[in-house]
């Protein structure tokens, strides 16, 4: 199979290597190779096709108007690059599109994979779920920086890792990505950390955090 990594990607789920191989040879694609840093795509370009990550990672940001970066998410293999609004009126990409890594995307244009889902009701059942999917994600994401203090996005997030209920619950990330995903700097962070430390709220020992005040905590996220 000459991607064999599309088995595992939400749009071919159910397709054997055999159906994935002979669907991707049906139609006229094209492979990119992208060196880390490298912008893939930026904010309001048109969207004429379907990509999907191969190999290495790629990262959605959006920017506000005092030149502030936030990072969405990042979009590792075998993801695809905003297919959740591919077929929209106009479609542009709502974020830009950066390279983690040195990165592989399969590029399919939009007529070919609606060639796809003619030719196979699976392709296209995978990519109504998956949209639903996204939008369940975004309305998360939109729900978590609609907390406006830095301390609010934390409390929340903590409280929202598995274990919080028991009042210890283990970080899944390092302070920089946390940083990155709450689109503040990691100093500031840092800080209210320690500041949320000093009122007991919390008690850190590296990545595992006691939830020492879950109402103290469950007061902070207010929208």
């Amino acid at each position: 199979m000459r991607f064999p990594v599309l088995s595992n990607s939400p749009l071919f789920r159910g397709l054997s290597d055999d159906e994935i191989e002979n669907l991707t040879c049906s139609v006229n694609f094209r492979v990119r190779f992208y060196h880390s840093g490298a912008v893939v795509a930026l904010a309001g370009e048109e969207i004429l096709s379907l990509i999907i990550v191969l190999s290495g990672s790629v990262r959605g940001e959006m920017s506000d108007l005092a030149g502030r970066t936030m990072k969405i998410e990042d979009i590792n293999p075998p993801q695809a690059l905003a297919a959740a609004v591919l077929f929209g009126a106009a479609a542009k990409y709502p974020v830009t599109v950066t390279a983690n890594t040195d990165s592989e995307l399969l590029i399919i244009n939009k007529s070919d994979y609606l060639a796809m889902m003619a030719g196979d009701r699976r392709i296209l059942s995978n990519y109504l779920t998956f949209i639903c999917n996204k939008a369940q994600f975004l309305s998360g994401r939109l729900r978590f920086h609609s907390f406006h203090t830095i301390r609010g996005k934390f409390a929340n997030y903590l409280t929202s890792l598995p274990g919080a209920s028991s009042g210890r619950v283990v970080i899944d990330r390092s302070q920089q990505e946390l940083s990155d995903y709450f689109g503040v700097t990691r100093p500031s962070l840092s800080r209210v950390i320690g500041e949320m430390q000093e009122e007991g709220l919390i008690s850190v020992e590296r990545r595992e955090v006691r939830l020492l005040d879950i109402k103290g905590l469950s007061a902070l996220i207010v929208v």
